[in-house]
């Protein structure tokens, strides 16, 4: 479960100064909240370089892990999604 998900069950907002969790293909990520974004990573995604938002978001040893699990596109593209999600943003 999520801390949004978990937040959301419970009734009680997640602190802020937590961001949020997720678990993709077996990892634990660490992301912010949207409030909390790198703006190295919204200034990436402006100029059309998603991966380096990416990696700006998740910070050098997170997206390394990442790594390990997603090797394609389509790997990026559904991580992305989950994020996307986490954040309340984006298809259900």
């Amino acid at each position: 479960m999520s801390t949004r998900q978990r937040a959301e069950a419970t009734k009680k907002p997640a602190p802020a100064s937590e961001g949020l969790s997720l678990t993709w293909r077996d990892k634990k990520f660490r992301i912010p909240t949207a409030e909390q974004f790198p703006l190295a990573a919204m200034e990436a995604e402006e100029a059309g370089k998603p991966i380096t938002a990416l990696r700006e978001l998740l910070g050098e040893q997170q997206y390394q892990t990442l790594r390990t699990v997603a090797f394609t596109a389509m790997d990026i593209e559904e991580f992305s999604a989950q994020v996307m999600r986490e954040l309340g943003r984006g298809n259900p």
